[in-house]
């Protein structure tokens, strides 16, 4: 029978196998290999393969296109002068000295995928964002050192830039993401890193969509030039169309700020607060967030400031509670009709009603605990531990 025959012609040898051609059913997909769970990143030995532990590659982002999809890249000590671009499920881990250096690059780190892991690495010198998390969700960013990013927004010689973050805002210039940036993310860990010397530390915003349940925890927010330490920024108008939320289609909300050293942002601008809760726009939203257990002093706006700007939008529910609150509004915030040129604690300024709660927090040593300007209602206010304040509230 030829069935059988062609079956004995396969068992004599190699030769044999060759002239018989491939077995029925087989694919080339089939016939490649599986990609590597677990890859290197080295200056020293690129691009060879490591019979002990994975094949090593000589740039992280030939690493990330080559590891399987939940696999890990280890990059090892060294300088790699890269964008890093992480489009799929991984874990990303610096060991030793594991610097991106992004000079004259867009991002440090741009993860435009959900369950990522990055940690262990020193990002500088980025145009924007040394870290941008882009519609990324349940993804971590923990153990980096995060300084001298947003280049683009520099006061003395800027680079010139077309990239979005770094163009000019109606009230001045921008700062180009700030260091670490949750862009249309939810869910996220951002935990322990160092985020200094850029022009802002953490940035979340909504323009691609709702940015929500994330957890800001143990960083140190510190000496960010022209910017806040930790801002939570509405920019979508369909957050609260009308001043409703519309949690679906965009917003800032149900996140946690918790455990962070926040100290002297903004000092080399006309803000810069601790924490700040902001939108500018009708339809923006900021709210039930809770900033809670963080040391924040010596900062260019208050400890924590909340600016709601124009009618239709909502920034209420959120809570101020348990914060250790210093000397703040180095610069003075003039940001509304009644003028606040003084140091102080907590700053809640709107042009529209809000409802926020500050209770339990330790002020001290400022002129004004808390300053209050426009249709505000605030729980608690009275319930904080003021300490060496002049004034302990102002309503205005």
């Amino acid at each position: 029978m030829q069935f059988k025959a062609q079956l004995v012609t396969l068992a004599v040898g190699a030769t044999a196998v060759a002239a018989a051609g491939p077995l029925i059913g087989m694919t080339a997909a089939q016939a490649a290999p599986p990609a590597p769970h677990t890859v290197f990143v080295s200056t020293h030995a690129p691009d060879a393969a490591d019979g002990d532990h994975g094949p090593v590659f000589g740039s992280i982002n030939s690493a990330v296109a080559a590891v399987a999809a939940g696999g890990t890249v280890v990059v090892e000590s060294g300088t790699y002068p890269e964008d890093v671009a992480v489009t799929k499920p991984l874990t990303l881990k610096g060991v030793g000295h594991a610097t991106i250096d992004a000079s004259h690059l867009i991002n440090g780190i741009k993860i435009t995928a959900s369950h990522v892991k990055v940690s262990g690495f020193t990002v500088e010198e980025a145009i924007g964002e040394g870290i941008l998390l882009e519609n990324s969700d349940f993804s971590t960013v923990t153990g980096n050192r995060v300084h001298s990013n947003n280049t683009g927004a520099r006061l003395k010689d800027p680079v010139p830039t077309d990239y979005a973050f770094c163009q000019p805002l109606a009230a001045g210039p921008n700062d180009c993401g700030e260091g670490i940036h949750l862009l249309g993310s939810s869910h996220n860990v951002i935990q322990g890193n160092n985020v200094f010397d850029n022009a802002g530390g953490i940035l979340l915003t909504d323009e691609t969509g709702p940015t929500s349940h994330n957890l800001i925890s143990g960083n140190r927010a510190a000496d960010n030039h022209t910017a806040c330490g930790i801002v939570l920024a509405g920019h979508n108008p369909k957050a609260a169309p009308g001043g409703v939320p519309a949690p679906t289609a965009a917003g800032i909300f149900a996140n946690t700020v918790i455990k962070n050293v926040i100290t002297d942002n903004g000092l080399q601008a006309k803000g810069g607060a601790g924490v700040q809760l902001a939108t500018g726009l009708p339809g923006g939203a900021v709210y039930d967030n809770t900033v809670s257990r963080n040391d924040i002093t010596g900062n260019g706006h208050a400890g924590v400031t909340l600016h709601s700007h124009a009618p239709g939008q909502d920034l209420n529910g959120n809570v101020v509670t348990g914060n250790r609150i210093g000397t703040n509004n180095l610069n003075g915030d003039n940001d509304f009709a009644a003028k606040d040129p003084e140091t102080t604690g907590v700053f809640i300024g709107t042009a529209a009603p809000v409802s926020i709660t500050i209770r339990d927090n330790v002020i001290s040593r400022n002129h004004f605990g808390i300053f209050t300007t426009g249709p505000v209602t605030a729980t608690g206010e009275h319930q904080n531990i003021f300490h060496a304040d002049a004034v302990a509230v102002s309503t205005n």
